[in-house]
């Protein structure tokens, strides 16, 4: 740890400025965190070691997905930017899912890689209360008083200073990393860009646990010499709405020119080659130390772990308008240069593919986010924050939300405002959060549909009727976009009353009408609520028996359809979240004497005093803490109730 005395004592150190907020990094995370900080007021810097890497997408050339889609469309209710950003620089729109119902609907679309980094650059840029600076950041200043330690500085490698009252730390990939190819091991970042080294020592100093993780990215091959003739298209979905709900609202829909994707299948050719090279696989010799992501395995990987299956699909994917790249989806490998292109030559119409980038897996430092608060503030230095894959999380859309939520909490700190956290059954983001806080991870967190209990209610299609009042207030959210919103908010609920009040008499129409939906004939009058309960009916089959139907947007339509559908589904859902919140309602003291509770078991008692819950609800969801402890806190909790009901008691009646 450095400290301000050594300034004066070190000539190759100096006093560079003052800001409220420095952000360390600036990927996907680093762009939110800083954008949310300087919109809310305060002064902002934004560190990163790469100033034309901002938000730099160094894998997958995509946004969203299953469970992602609906993070970006969540970020985007609460002010965030990553789906204004997306929207700019697709090149191929899909909403995926849509043959399981609305609750897992997930909008995804391929990016213009350069393209969505320069407007990213371009925007943060253009924030007046943000000064983006190229440096390395490789030392934190802190304060320590009777043993609590504040931080209130930043050091970089060329001897930069800065005073600063909250750091948000969005490493990425680049903390201590290197790449591994085979037996070629480069002490690099991704796209062996350089790492980043110190802040690593720096942040154990303070007490944070480390963890090393590993992941990997696939090769790259030029279009020119690729055959797509003989592979599967996956086309695109112009009518896939925008991830901005800004851009919805104004009627802005993705761009009909939709560039294609394409998948095949790897070979009995492409299984030969990886088991025949095994014994030279960094991943099965021990050379990887880092623990990689389940959900993501590399190829090889793949067939060692499921040898049942014959084959594997791959995804060919293009990086942008004005370049020939394709990125392999689903071929990454951290084997040797000449077995990779054995690998891509066994694939159909790759025989003679040229790669541009050999695929590597990296490995790099992240913290245990245990250590962390459900603010994203460290528990060991007050005024750090850390937010993406320094959590363990995996992802570009699970690090931006991170990033907005710790910039949000960071600003709400320095303003001496509530912090904002997000429960489980109000966003994804929630359930990412909580999950990596009171959990931890002993892999790359990646967010899925499963891992949320309240999908039906989190669809990606509500995200701004559950997050854009709380975007509004505290203050990321304007009052037009909010007009626009509340315009939206009371045009379903009029539009839902209407359907519920207007009633259709038996007609020859509508008897048309249902037997070419396949449904059954009505022999008195029905609402239109009730036909649209039907699942084999839509809003759009009972236009011609509707005379009263008023002018609406395609989201206003398809929210009342699916509000309508759901609707026994929801209230369902709705209970739950209720005796959720009975739960999540009961706060506990971050100072409660764990280890003098009668009744909780020493397990219990250990993870409760180290992880400080700050609910029963969260305390319930700590691995190690049974039902019965909860019981026993539950006891312990109205105990002290009932002592201070007596104390106000006595002491009023002293006073009388």
């Amino acid at each position: 740890m450095g400290n301000w005395e050594q300034l004066k004592e070190n000539a190759s150190w100096y006093e560079a400025g003052t800001f409220d907020v420095a952000v360390i990094g600036a990927g996907h995370a680093g762009c939110e965190a800083a954008f949310a900080c300087a919109r809310l007021g305060l002064s902002t810097l934004l560190l990163t070691l790469h100033l034309d890497q901002l938000a730099n997408l160094p894998c997958n050339p995509s946004i969203g997905g299953t469970a992602k889609g609906q993070l970006v469309r969540e970020i985007d209710a609460l002010g965030g930017i990553m789906g204004e950003m997306a929207d700019l620089s697709a090149i191929q729109t899909r909403m995926l899912n849509r043959s399981k119902g609305a609750a897992v609907f997930s909008p995804r679309a391929q990016m213009d890689r350069a393209a969505y980094s320069r407007r990213m650059k371009e925007r943060i840029e253009r924030e007046e209360n943000i000064a983006l600076v190229q440096a390395e950041v490789v030392e934190l200043f802190w304060d320590e008083t009777d043993g609590n330690k504040i931080l209130n500085g930043i050091r970089t490698r060329s001897g930069a200073c800065y005073h600063v009252r909250a750091a948000v730390v969005c490493s990425g990939t680049y903390m201590e990393s290197r790449t591994i190819r085979g037996e070629v091991i480069v002490e690099s970042g991704p796209d062996g860009l350089s790492r980043s080294v110190g802040l690593s020592q720096s942040m154990a100093e303070a007490g944070i646990t480390i963890q090393r993780f590993k992941t990997g990215t696939p090769v790259r091959v030029n279009k020119r010499t690729v055959d797509a003739s003989v592979m599967e298209i996956q086309p695109g979905e112009p009518d896939m709405p925008p991830f901005s709900f800004g851009n919805e609202m104004e009627g802005k829909m993705p761009r009909q020119e939709q560039t294609p994707c394409y998948s095949v299948w790897t070979t009995p050719e492409t299984r030969r080659i990886i088991t025949e090279n095994m014994d030279r696989s960094p991943l099965y010799s021990g050379v990887i130390e880092g623990v990689g992501p389940r959900y993501c395995p590399s190829i090889e990987d793949k067939f060692m772990r499921f040898p049942d299956k014959s084959r594997h699909q791959i995804f060919v994917e293009p990086m942008g308008d004005d370049t020939q790249e394709l990125y392999l989806q689903g071929f990454s490998t951290s084997l040797p240069e000449d077995v990779q292109v054995q690998m891509v030559h066994s694939l159909p119409g790759l025989e003679k593919a040229h790669i541009q980038r050999a695929a590597y897996a990296i490995e790099y430092d992240c913290i245990d986010p245990t250590t962390a608060k459900l603010t994203l503030e460290s528990t060991c230095l007050e005024g750090l924050f850390t937010a993406g894959q320094i959590n363990g999380s995996s992802g570009y859309e699970e690090a931006a939300a991170q990033g907005l939520m710790a910039g949000i909490n960071a600003a709400m700190k320095i303003l001496g405002r509530e912090p904002v956290i997000l429960d489980r059954s109000q966003a994804y983001i929630g359930v990412l959060i909580d999950d990596l806080v009171t959990k931890g991870t002993r892999e790359p967190y990646r967010m899925m549909t499963s891992r949320a209990e309240y999908r039906i209610f989190l669809r990606q299609d509500n995200a701004d009727m559950r997050l854009t009042d709380i975007g509004h207030r505290i203050g990321l959210i304007d009052e037009r976009r909010y007009s626009a919103f509340e315009a939206k908010r009371k045009a379903i609920e009029e539009e839902k009353e209407r359907l519920r009040t207007t009633y259709l008499p038996p007609s020859d129409k509508l008897h048309e009408i249902l037997a070419r939906c396949g449904s059954t004939m009505t022999q008195s009058g029905i609402s239109l609520q009730d036909l649209l309960k039907r699942p084999e009916i839509h809003y759009a089959d009972l236009a011609e028996v509707d005379e009263k139907r008023p002018e609406l947007s395609p989201a206003v339509i398809f929210a009342v359809e699916v509000d309508i559908k759901y609707e026994g589904y929801l209230a369902l859902e709705e209970e739950r979240i209720r005796k959720f919140a009975a739960l999540e309602n009961k706060k506990l003291p971050p100072d409660i004497p764990y280890d003098q509770i009668e009744g909780l078991r020493l397990e219990a008692r250990s993870k409760l005093a180290s992880r400080k819950p700050m609910s029963l609800g969260q305390a319930s969801r700590i691995s190690g803490v049974s039902p019965a402890d909860i019981a026993v806190l539950l006891v312990y909790l109205e105990a002290k109730k009932r002592e201070e009901r007596e104390e106000r008691k006595e002491n009023n009646d002293g006073q009388e």
